[in-house]
């Protein structure tokens, strides 16, 4: 009850400074209030707070990690069931392909994976995931997909997973994650398969000529970091 008491008390005050802040706020400001409610309330109560924990009992070969970057977790927002939620510590599981949050600070160990369905966006440092949910399925893998913007409209969306690898190594058994990608245009409000050079080239058959330039200038990048250069790739085309 008194739970529910400070929970009302702390909206009623977050709706008070919200409205003196409507009409002059930069988002510097929104954010600052969002970050004193979400302190204030405590981050236990929030409406992404109830997802299912976050269990990871992998034995790793080589430290190669099912996570986006590494297992360390940092500083991130979420866009969920409408609502923006910043400064969070947040870590993304592609193999699972959940975006799992540390709800009570870097020292606490509990990890929750945060409800998918909900999301319509999360931020990672300086990369934004976006949950693709109406892709058809017998053509893409649904879920979060990272969104850049290339230019002329155009934006390149790059899903991240990775495929699980057993190995024995002085008799344990150990796993590593081999990172995989696929690579989805959006042009003209329609999505597109773009994993190889060929399908670049139909969609932008205008530009042949320097799509196989930029392949044969480029080779070690593609192979070193493919997400990178398509990245690069599509820049390239619409500027």
């Amino acid at each position: 009850m008194k739970k529910n008491q400070t929970k009302s008390l702390c909206l009623i005050l977050f709706g008070i400074f919200l409205n003196i802040y409507s009409s002059y706020s930069q988002t510097s400001h929104e954010t600052s209030l969002y970050n004193w409610f979400d302190k204030n309330i405590g981050v236990e109560s929030l409406d992404f707070e109830n997802g299912p924990a976050h269990l990871n009992f992998d034995k790793l070969a080589n430290n190669k990690n099912r996570y986006y970057i590494s297992e360390d977790f940092i500083k991130g927002n979420i866009h969920y069931n409408n609502q923006d939620y910043f400064d969070l510590l947040l870590n993304y599981d592609t193999y699972n392909d959940e975006l799992v949050l540390k709800p009570y600070g870097e020292s606490n160990t509990t990890k929750i994976n945060v409800i998918k369905d909900n999301i319509s966006y999360f931020k990672i440092g300086n990369d934004k995931f976006v949950n693709l949910k109406t892709l058809n399925t017998t053509t893409f893998r649904k879920g979060y997909y990272k969104e850049i913007l290339t230019g002329n409209n155009i934006t390149l969306f790059i899903k991240y997973y990775k495929e699980k690898k057993k190995i024995n190594k002085d008799e344990i058994d150990l796993i590593e994650f081999i990172p995989k990608y696929e690579f989805i245009v959006l042009k003209e409000n329609k999505f597109y398969l773009v994993n190889d050079k060929k399908e670049i080239i139909i969609l932008f058959p205008d530009s042949k000529k320097k799509i196989n330039d930029f392949y044969a200038t480029y080779r070690s990048l593609k192979k070193d970091d493919t997400p990178l250069f398509m990245q690069n790739l599509l820049k390239h085309i619409n500027n």
